[in-house]
């Protein structure tokens, strides 16, 4: 199920694989509700950070995925991100939020299973 058909449900944030062995590196999300679920991945990470209360997992209040462009200007609240940055690509901009849960990544492609 991909990130779209999750729109309207409670979910839940149930995995948070950050694979930096691979070359490029790989993020894996996966995310569940009481009748879908779905898979973020991304490719070629930038910058990662994810501050998660609950280890077994935490409730999401929103899960959002801005592309962030090569060339020109980024959004105000993405200028803290601007470091990482080397023009290379246009980058993708994941961010989940909920109660105790955050997670940031920014990465060079973005799919949702």
């Amino acid at each position: 199920m991909s990130l779209e058909q999750l729109r309207g449900h409670f979910y839940w944030l149930t995995s948070l694989v950050l694979r930096t062995d691979l070359q490029p590196s790989e993020a894996r999300i996966e995310l569940s509700s009481e009748s879908a679920g779905a898979t973020l991945r991304l490719v070629g990470i930038v910058h990662a950070k994810a501050c998660l209360a609950d280890p077994d997992g935490g409730f999401v209040a929103e899960v959002v995925v801005r592309k962030l462009p090569q060339y020109g200007p980024w959004p105000a609240e993405a200028r803290h991100l601007l470091h990482h940055h080397s023009n290379r690509s246009v980058l993708q901009w994941l961010t989940i939020t909920g109660p105790s849960e955050e997670v940031e990544i920014l990465a060079e492609e973005f799919s949702d299973e």
